[in-house]
């Protein structure tokens, strides 16, 4: 179902989102044509309302030698369009076994391409890649080999291994999603959900290894995919948390702080949400400031 098509396309897109404006949408407020939303700036902690059409995005972001004539970009907004129907059905009938077979695997496409097609996956990778050359290059090596291993960290190859990512690792990621459970969380409570520039995000409370918790077949993981200021996705480990029942109400802001907190953990720099109170990511950068480094270290490469 989800193939990258190699037809030739023309008209060509320049500012590319890598978090769609049609999900952004429902964490906005209309005012005339336009969607404004309130974001955090985790850099500057600055608080401004601003048009879907103007974040989360960057011009020709997956744009790649060998990714031409705009293949990828054009390929999620395609499938984009699949996911979107099945959206707007979930958001309206807020029960996730009503949807047909193709329209969960719309979601679940969505959801894993979303985590990937970051800017925040790209940092990562790039943090990654560079550790293990420093790691690399402090052995001795031919001229020729320390060349390669300083070429494969620059802006260009990170690129290149970002989009090679996307494009061959979502099939895959979607195949072991069709596995998990399925908990549809609804917000009771007077505090909205937050999403952010990587709204995607992975949890284990079981597994308390600060390194390799977080695979999809991890005992005890959770992926989180906030839908709306009142609705959570989670894919759950199917055998852990078998008991837990599809749908859950959720009363306590306790449980709505957790899921912010993630997304203050894990966004590159902005949180998006319908109202303008930030004061749990204000609190979190003023007690850990690299919180609000884009380049912060996100790995431990020893």
């Amino acid at each position: 179902m989800f193939l990258w098509r190699t037809e030739i396309m023309t008209n060509s897109i320049r500012i590319q989102h890598y978090v769609p404006r049609f999900y952004l949408q429902n964490f906005s407020n209309k005012q005339r044509d336009a969607f404004l939303v309130n974001c955090f700036d985790k850099t500057s902690q600055k608080i401004f309302r601003v048009n879907i059409e103007n974040v989360a995005a960057e011009s020709y972001f997956y744009d790649t030698d060998k990714y031409t004539n705009q293949l990828v970009e054009k390929s999620l907004g395609r499938h984009e369009s699949e996911f979107n129907a099945a959206y707007q059905k979930m958001m309206k009938v807020k029960n996730y076994r009503a949807l047909k077979k193709k329209e969960r695997t719309s979601l679940l496409f969505f959801m894993s391409s979303q985590e990937i097609r970051t800017r925040e996956m790209r940092e990562s990778l790039k943090d990654m890649v560079q550790q293990i050359h420093k790691r690399l290059l402090r052995e001795r090596l031919s001229d020729h080999l320390r060349e390669q291993i300083e070429e494969a960290g620059t802006d260009a190859a990170i690129k290149d291994l970002h989009v090679k990512v996307l494009v061959e690792d979502v099939p895959k990621i979607v195949a072991i999603m069709a596995q998990m459970k399925w908990v549809l969380m609804q917000n009771r409570t007077n505090m909205p959900f937050w999403t952010s520039d990587h709204p995607v995000n992975r949890f284990n409370p079981v597994v308390h290894k600060p390194y390799g918790s977080l695979g999809l077949v991890k005992t005890g993981i959770n992926i989180y995919f906030p839908l709306s200021p009142s609705l959570v996705l989670c894919l759950c480990d199917p055998l852990f948390y078998r008991m837990l029942p599809d749908k859950v109400d959720v009363t306590d802001e306790e449980e709505v702080i957790f899921q912010n907190h993630l997304q203050v953990n894990y966004s590159t720099r902005h949180l998006f949400s319908p109202t303008n109170d930030f004061a749990l990511a204000k609190k979190m950068i003023s007690e850990s400031p690299d919180l609000g480094d884009v380049t912060r270290k996100r790995h431990d490469v020893t």
